[in-house]
């Protein structure tokens, strides 16, 4: 095969994995909260639910995960971001291994966004039939308090996902990027990141593990450790 043709493996498995699934989650919650009304609140708990496990993991991963898929490996200084801005007009700017110096802040806007949408979602409550898990743990203010948060969130969730796609055909068409195809093969081609950016594996039975850890501490944060709701209330 020739060099051209050759790729470097860039993004682990469990990465990917994660990316499509929060997506998926992300805007199910979305139009479901959205637009579901009452039929499809059921399904609104299910996908925000699956958002809150899959931060758990993304938080986890940053940490233990393989090179690039570590906050600290991506995340830059003002400097950094300064120089990596001032190149993005040239179309035969090098391309990032990893996340840009740009993408590192739409990663981390939108995790604390998210975080902060889920979190509030824990504690609030429709007033006629559904409650979050932690409701029962705060006073009615505090709990409308949560309520407002996660109302007004709603939007700029949405404006991040356009940004984000923006950005994706942006990319795509200008500077001749395939960010999509490579966060699906996991793999950049030779000619555009070196070969010590590369990663040597998924660490794959690290992967399984800190999944299955991570389902267990979401179904007891959100099944097991909640308190009792009063006995006159409906809980879900």
């Amino acid at each position: 095969m020739p060099e051209s043709n050759q790729q470097r493996l860039i993004w682990d498995w469990p990465t990917r994995l994660w990316h499509w699934l929060f997506a998926i989650a992300v805007v199910g919650a979305w139009i479901t909260g959205q637009w579901g009304g009452f039929d499809w609140r059921q399904w609104h708990f299910w996908f925000g639910q699956s958002v809150v496990g899959l931060l758990i993991f993304r938080l986890v991963w940053g940490i233990v995960g393989p090179r690039h898929a570590r906050f600290h490996h991506f995340i830059t200084g003002p400097r950094r971001l300064w120089a990596y801005l001032r190149t993005l007009p040239e179309r035969t700017a090098p391309e990032s291994a990893g996340h840009s110096p740009l993408a590192a802040l739409s990663v981390i806007a939108f995790l604390a966004v998210l975080t902060l949408q889920s979190v509030s979602g824990l504690f609030i409550s429709d007033d006629i039939l559904y409650e979050g898990p932690w409701f029962p743990a705060v006073s009615a203010d505090t709990a409308d308090w949560f309520s407002s948060i996660h109302h007004q969130l709603g939007w700029p969730i949405i404006v991040l996902i356009g940004l984000h796609i923006l950005a994706i055909l942006a990319y795509r068409y200008y500077k001749g990027y395939r960010l999509t195809s490579a966060m699906i093969t996991g793999k950049k081609p030779n000619s555009r990141v070196p070969a010590s950016a590369s990663i040597p594996g998924s660490r794959s039975l690290l992967a399984v593990v800190v999944i299955v850890l991570v389902i267990v501490l979401t179904w007891w944060l959100l099944v097991v450790a909640p308190p009792e709701p009063a006995a006159d209330l409906d809980f879900w």
